[in-house]
């Protein structure tokens, strides 16, 4: 494959997840204004749009978007050097696709069950990779840090919502759950390009 070819397609991959990440972060917002902050569901409405409605986008769409991403770049993540790396890839698409789908196949935000697989395969794929030139320090940090994210955001969605209600802990398990990821893989899609850029220049 070209040199040309190879940053097409790193840059088509790069795009796909600053995109997933920036829908992440702009669906929760919405999301989180329609929700409210507690468990209680205050029902509003933003764009004619419902809770269930902007929850399938921030579940669905956005997860799928940064799936077929990680799709495009799989040879510089994970198919090309070590087993870890390949467990964690599989484990993180598991962990973004299955709920996507479920996501839009019930039309609304389902409960977070995948969200240890995701964490899980982030941990292995950075991990795994921290041998691999094609991928950045930073681009393995951010990974680490994605999964360190949702796995807090799994402990946190556990706890009994009289514990967090009086806090906003609906809105704090966002935060963790959707908006730093969100915010996390936008930055890893700049990342990657960047040092593919580096390392074909």
């Amino acid at each position: 494959m070209s040199t040309t070819d190879t940053s097409a397609r790193i840059g088509g991959g790069s795009i796909l997840m600053i995109l997933g990440g920036l829908l992440t972060a702009a669906f929760w917002l919405i999301f989180t204004t329609v929700h409210g902050p507690t468990s209680l569901n205050e029902d509003r409405a933003v764009l004619g749009g419902s809770m269930l409605f902007w929850g399938m986008l921030l579940g669905g769409i956005s997860n799928l978007l940064i799936a077929a991403g990680l799709v495009v770049l799989s040879s510089r993540l994970a198919l090309t050097i070590g087993r870890l790396a390949r467990v964690g890839y599989v484990l993180l698409l598991i962990g973004l696709i299955v709920p996507a789908l479920i996501d839009l196949s019930i039309q609304a935000l389902g409960p977070p069950f995948f969200l240890p697989v995701a964490a899980t395969g982030l941990a292995l794929l950075a991990f795994g990779a921290r041998h691999n030139p094609r991928v950045s320090r930073p681009s393995r940090l951010l990974l680490l840090f994605i999964g360190v994210l949702l796995a807090i955001a799994f402990a946190w969605a556990v706890l009994p919502s009289p514990l967090t209600d009086p806090i906003g802990g609906y809105r704090i398990y966002g935060v963790l759950a959707h908006l730093g990821p969100g915010i996390g893989w936008a930055l890893f899609g700049i990342s990657a390009c960047e040092h593919a850029r580096e390392v074909l220049s």
